[in-house]
């Protein structure tokens, strides 16, 4: 257990932060120094430092009864004030000059942003450190399978957003600030991710577009739930007890928090756990991402501006961008998961093609029996062919493959066979206006299609890739729907 513990903090966090959360150089003894006991007081501690935890929630210290009386006052405060706002209809609202003057702020309209608003947007943390890496990758930088920038370029592109070397780590997804920074730079517009490279991409977006689209690819990308909405409801939840309650300590803030998340329906409330990838309490996660963002300082922990012109949109984050028409062909490159040489196909299809067809296309491409259960997943939501009643599945012939893959380096995920799991990853390469209409086209692809089900232990051997019948196949299909 012990060593599975240290082997997730390492993972996570590198070997310095596993080091510094058994907390002892104590080295005497037979044991090495990562693996001399701790008790539970120095593990919370070592925990502490390096994460930046607000509070190891079940280490109380010697005077934490005196505390216990102010907690449950400001919870109490927060908690009347979110009832109060409830029962009218409102979530918590600015007050102040930034946004008084704005009849939309107290309406379901957007309010407009101030000058002030608009430079702390262009100028905040997450989206400088986004333009830095999109600087850092600019007309092309190799990625891993998962999308991510190589481990050699992981630190070159931390020096240039202005990020520490993180020591040796897996991934660059384990990199938090750096991923958040990845992430944001998609978002926002200002980098392509491709099946095998990224590139810098130009953006006419203003800087408060960009905000709200970079922030709800962080916040999403940060939430592990099927709706990934967790971490924007804790973000949301912690703005508004830093508005009501501006001066709480540490352990008070956190109990606040988790008094406005109890009066969320019980449908959210059972998300919150999965906010958060990296295992942060609630109060961590939100101050770490909220003061990325620039809506709160992380000084003082007061809700500036930003966060105050913010916080109503977080309740209505914005629609993914779709760069395509209805009209437009797109070319997708489909990948077989988990397969070395890799094994995959390019179709150029028509923009408005739904996930039903898309799967029966995948279905003529990787010449699948079509006997079993499918489900695709699109940015985090489950869909699937409604005659089967899967639950928690959307229907797949409601959403079309210009509103499932908006931009050019997207990607959505489609499993064949819920017991075998023949996992793809379809990738959107590029697309645009077509000449003439045309029927749903392979145009490429590489490796040998596997036998989906056989009567004895030996598999049979794979059938051999041939575009010209692939096609020809496809054609068929076609002309029968």
């Amino acid at each position: 257990m012990r060593h599975t513990t240290l082997s997730w903090v390492e993972r996570h966090s590198g070997y310095r932060i596993a080091r510094a959360y058994t907390g002892h150089t104590d080295s005497s003894g037979p044991t090495t120094t990562t693996y001399i006991k701790a008790d539970i007081h120095a593990a919370a501690t070592a925990l502490a430092t390096p994460t930046h935890l607000l509070r190891p929630r079940q280490v109380r210290g010697p005077d934490e009864g005196d505390r216990v009386l102010g907690r449950r006052l400001a919870v109490g405060r927060v908690r009347a004030v979110l009832r109060r706002d409830h029962r009218s209809g409102r979530s918590i609202r600015p007050r102040d000059h930034e946004s008084a003057a704005d009849p939309a702020a107290e309406g379901g309209a957007a309010a407009t942003p101030t000058p002030a608003v608009v430079d702390a947007a262009r100028g905040c943390l997450l989206l400088t450190r986004a333009r830095a890496v999109a600087a850092f990758v600019g007309t092309g930088r190799p990625v891993t399978a998962k999308a991510v920038l190589r481990r050699a370029d992981i630190p070159a592109a931390c020096a240039r957003a202005g990020l520490p070397d993180p020591g040796r780590v897996v991934s660059a997804a384990h990199v938090p600030a750096l991923h958040r920074a990845w992430t944001a730079a998609q978002g926002a517009g200002l980098l392509t991710v491709g099946a095998t490279q990224a590139c810098a991409d130009t953006t006419t977006d203003d800087p408060v577009d960009q905000w709200r689209h970079g922030v709800t690819a962080v916040l999403r990308a940060e939430s592990a739930d099927p709706g990934r909405r967790s971490a924007t409801l804790v973000c949301a939840a912690a703005l508004d007890v830093l508005t009501t309650t501006p001066d709480l300590p540490d352990p008070g803030f956190g109990d606040a928090l988790d008094g406005v998340l109890d009066l969320l329906p019980l449908r959210d409330q059972m998300t919150i756990g999965y906010a958060f990838r990296r295992g942060l309490l609630p109060e961590t996660g939100a101050i770490e991402v909220l003061a990325e963002c620039g809506a709160v300082d992380p000084a003082t922990r007061k809700v500036t501006a930003l966060g105050r012109w913010a916080r109503p949109e977080l309740d209505r984050p914005p629609a993914p961008r779709t760069a395509w028409t209805e009209d437009d062909q797109l070319e997708l490159r489909i990948d077989l998961d988990r397969f070395r040489p890799p094994v995959w196909r390019r179709v150029r299809l028509p923009a408005a093609t739904t996930l039903t067809e898309l799967h029966e296309i995948i279905q003529v491409l990787f010449e699948w029996d079509g006997d079993h259960l499918h489900v695709f997943t699109v940015d985090g939501m489950h869909y699937a062919d409604p005659i089967h009643e899967l639950q928690e599945c959307a229907d797949s012939d409601q959403l079309t493959l210009a509103e499932a893959l908006p931009r050019a380096g997207a990607r959505l995920s489609y499993r064949y066979d819920l017991g075998d799991c023949w996992d793809h990853t379809v990738l959107l390469e590029t697309g645009g206006p077509a000449a003439t209409p045309t029927r749903p086209t392979c145009i490429g692809g590489r490796g040998d299609a596997p036998v989906e089900d056989w009567p004895d232990e030996q598999p049979p051997p794979p059938r051999p890739f041939d575009l010209a019948a692939l096609d020809r196949a496809l054609a068929r299909h076609m002309s029968r729907t």
